[in-house]
């Protein structure tokens, strides 16, 4: 006997998702890199880290901590073994720390081993989606933020096999964008639930 009520959303078979390949988001601090590799690995039972997270739990301080008693070429160094460490494990969406770039190890790594993202965001409105300038490197002054910005600019571009532009885009909306890159670019994969 056939039911009279149609099948629940929660019944109905579910695609899964896979990834073929790491997928490493870059950008300048404040691009949301963070949010939206936490909301695709929601939105499509996938895993993500977060290079810049990771090395504060490990070390027990913060990126500006580290950069006072660090080099900088110790601090990318650093930022290059946590990159190579999530690279040889199970595709993920990583989320990379804003000048993870400036480490030529670490452009190697991402050129070399998954697709990569650039989420696109200009000086200023990095500025005006940061609440608290003081714990992030570089953010003296608008003039230091524009004067990084621009610098790492060619080098985002150098490592990209594509560029979101995040400008006046809710999360929802950039995840979505990534969402359908992926999947036209053959890094993402439905798979029948």
């Amino acid at each position: 006997m056939s039911s009279l009520f149609p099948q629940s959303r929660d019944e109905a078979p579910r695609a899964t998702y896979e990834l073929r390949m790491p997928v490493y988001f870059v950008g300048f601090m404040g691009a949301g890199k963070t949010t939206l590799t936490r909301k695709l690995a929601r939105m499509l039972g996938l895993a993500s880290a977060d290079i810049d997270r990771s090395i504060e739990r490990e070390t027990g301080a913060t990126i500006k901590q580290l950069f006072a008693q660090m080099t900088e070429e110790e601090f990318r160094e650093l930022e290059a073994g946590k990159l190579e460490q999530f690279a040889a494990g199970e595709p993920l969406f990583i989320s990379c720390g804003g000048g993870l770039i400036e480490g030529e190890r670490s452009r190697a790594i991402i050129k070399d081993t998954g697709f990569c993202v650039h989420m696109f965001v200009s000086a200023d409105e990095s500025a005006s989606r940061i609440s608290n300038h003081a714990t992030r490197p570089f953010f003296e002054t608008m003039d230091s933020v524009r004067t990084v910005n621009t610098r790492r600019a060619p080098l985002y571009e150098m490592v990209a096999d594509a560029t979101v532009d995040t400008t006046g885009k809710s999360p929802n909306e950039v995840a979505s964008e990534v969402r359908d890159l992926l999947l036209k670019e053959g890094v993402l994969c439905r798979r029948p639930g």
